[in-house]
């Protein structure tokens, strides 16, 4: 008997994967990985299509860190990349037979939407802290340039506005890149 999962009612099936590695050094990449708007689900099968079992995981137990669902694209032993998510009492880790990380990324932004309604931010927190506030001095600094080299360079207008993120007043200079002192949120005025 071939080892099925079936949809609650009102579960419905986000993204899907066949020739998957899950579990240990004498896995192979035979499961099948489902994500549904509940669940993540593992279809467990042997070597020659052979039912093993099937694992569920509620995606309501996955961990979130700054609105962002702890799935990671993390390192096997043997240097491949792979998807790890964390839960409130533990981490799942599943390879991938093809895709790479552009198939990571697909899972790690489907899992995010589950977990938090929101799609996945690419690259969140990559950039180098103060990164916006150098381009921000940068940019002034080419604008006294332009003014002192003849350019008709506008004189700068100073705004005053609300934070996207948490609503604390913020200001600065229109068109400049400023970071909210309360929420820590990057915006541009």
């Amino acid at each position: 008997m071939a080892a099925r999962y079936n949809l609650q009612p009102h579960e419905v099936v986000l993204l899907k994967d066949e020739s998957v590695m899950h579990g240990g050094f004498w896995s192979a990449y035979t499961d099948e990985l489902m994500l549904t708007n509940l669940n993540l689900v593992l279809i467990k099968k042997g070597m020659f299509g052979n039912s093993k079992g099937v694992l569920t995981f509620p995606v309501n137990q996955i961990k979130v860190h700054n609105q962002q669902a702890q799935a990671v694209i993390g390192k096997a032993t043997n240097g491949s990349d792979l998807l790890e998510v964390y839960f409130l009492n533990g981490q799942e880790k599943f390879a991938f037979q093809t895709g790479g990380k552009k198939k990571l990324n697909e899972w790690i932004a489907k899992i995010n939407q589950a977990v938090t309604g929101e799609e996945a931010q690419p690259n969140s927190g990559m950039a180098l802290p103060g990164a916006e506030m150098v381009a921000g001095v940068l940019k002034d600094t080419l604008g006294v340039f332009k003014s002192k080299l003849g350019s008709k360079a506008e004189a700068p207008v100073r705004v005053a506005s609300k934070c996207r993120g948490c609503g604390a007043p913020v200001a600065g200079f229109q068109g400049q890149a400023i970071t909210c002192e309360y929420c820590g949120s990057a915006q541009q005025l």
